[in-house]
């Protein structure tokens, strides 16, 4: 598939140096994680309104096969949030460790 001029621009630009650190890595993984989620529900809301469409138009085919489409980015919306919730955990878990050691000293 041919790609648009934006795409090409944003392949071809100098990305700028990224931190070396696990905050920036946890950082860029909840950006992806909210980024999925946040599709996901999207894609959700868009396949409810292709299912009224169908069944309007009385194509059952299409109606089950946009409830799938539905069904399956549900599925990828509560997947990225139970990992967002077990990565905010272990964060607040962390901070907690650290906010311990900050005391000791």
């Amino acid at each position: 598939m041919p790609q648009t001029t934006g795409q090409t621009a944003r392949q071809n630009k100098p990305r700028a140096p990224q931190p070396a650190s696990d905050t920036a890595e946890t950082e860029d993984q909840v950006y992806g994680l909210v980024s999925v989620l946040y599709h996901a529900l999207q894609g959700v809301q868009a396949c409810e309104q292709y299912i009224d469409d169908a069944e309007r138009a009385g194509d059952d085919e299409l109606v089950k096969f946009f409830e799938e489409c539905r069904d399956q980015q549900s599925t990828m919306a509560r997947r990225s949030k139970q990992m967002l919730v077990e990565r905010a955990d272990v964060e607040d878990e962390d901070d907690e460790e650290d906010e311990e050691e900050d005391e000791e000293e």
